[in-house]
């Protein structure tokens, strides 16, 4: 193994870096992954763009990765070398109170790929071992880089409730929204409605009646006609805008359900008379709470068709193409991913 990688640093707001860094050892309860595939999130091009989560600087960003195992902690027992691996990047403390209580997704010590330590955006990565799995053979690495996406998304879809027959609105068609959708789809709901503004994402949910919110009038009032003119039983909020609040609350029927997964950076408003009087939910989802295996489970999955969301694979040394790809090429790209090498199976 050799003693340097490639990596990309955020070195200040706006200005990501290749780097030549040394490669990392793991630490006693750790195993170091040689970086095979990484996709780009939303809230990477958020790091990068603005640093909302005051990252201290320098950092390796990235926190959706899969790899091969090139070396383990002295603790480590169950993982070998070489060993195909996929990553969740969330590392609860397993100390506080949180932590104690069954929810390490909320850990209020939380550690975290490319916040509080270096990510994926680098030829190897380091991370707790019991944040990973195993894949079996044929899977394939992009897809595997999705672990904590699938899991996140899981979270959403469980914190709604999503029941057999009911009214689902997701709001937002973005991956996340995508993939929210497609989750919700196998809870088997009477009527799935996605709202997006961009027609190639939108053809990504299969199953779902989608509204284009760029050529709709009064969204609304095509989301209520889309549900045969009832309310929504669960609204699912997959973009951060007061605009997504205002549709998903203001479709909802009496004792509907309004799930925050994408959040709104500063205050937000809504009208606290209507969720008075017809007793509606706001439900927070942020992280998951222990969904690894479940979203393991649908990455394996032929028929979630996981694949299908990468739609561009870029090989590490075209990186900058790919941080473009991903920014402003939103009407064909969805997930892009970064590729080391040239495997595509496991």
């Amino acid at each position: 193994m050799k003693s340097e990688m490639q990596a990309l640093q955020l070195c200040a707001p706006g200005r990501l870096a290749l780097a030549s860094l040394p490669v990392p050892a793991p630490e006693p309860e750790e195993v170091l992954v040689r970086t095979v595939a990484t996709t780009i999130c939303t809230s990477d091009l958020n790091d990068i763009a603005h640093n909302p989560f005051r990252i201290a600087l320098p950092r390796v960003l990235g926190h959706e990765g899969a790899g091969i195992v090139a070396a383990v902690g002295a603790r480590v027992r169950g993982i070998p070398v070489g060993s195909a691996v996929t990553a969740h990047p969330v590392i609860p403390c397993r100390a506080c109170e949180n932590c104690r209580r069954g929810l390490g997704h909320l850990c209020a010590r939380m550690g975290h790929l490319g916040l509080d330590r270096d990510g994926t955006f680098a030829e190897y990565f380091r991370i707790r071992a019991d944040r990973v799995r195993c894949l079996p053979p044929g899977a394939d690495w992009w897809s595997a880089s999705l672990l904590e996406p699938v899991a996140v998304c899981v979270e959403a879809v469980e914190r709604g409730r999503v029941q057999p027959g009911e009214g689902v609105l997701v709001v937002g068609d973005g991956p996340f929204g995508i993939l929210i959708a497609r989750l919700a789809a196998a809870r088997k709901p009477g009527k799935i409605i996605l709202v997006g503004r961009h027609e190639f994402r939108l053809r990504q949910a299969p199953g779902a009646t989608t509204i284009d919110a760029r050529q709709t009038p009064d969204v609304l009032q095509a989301v209520l006609q889309a549900n045969a003119g009832r309310g929504i039983d669960v609204a699912i909020m997959a973009a951060g805008t007061q605009s997504a609040l205002d549709l998903c609350l203001g479709s909802l029927r009496a004792r509907g359900r309004a799930v925050v997964f994408s959040s709104i950076n500063g205050p937000a408003s809504f009208d606290l008379f209507r969720l008075h009087t017809r007793e509606l939910e706001i439900l927070g989802a942020c992280n998951d709470q222990d969904y690894i295996d479940a979203a393991l489970e649908r990455l394996l999955d032929p028929g979630f068709r996981i694949a299908s969301l990468v739609t561009h694979r870029v090989p590490f040394a075209e990186w900058e193409r790919a941080f473009e790809l991903a920014r402003n090429h939103k009407d064909e790209a969805l997930k892009v991913a970064l590729v080391f090498a040239l495997d595509t199976k496991v």
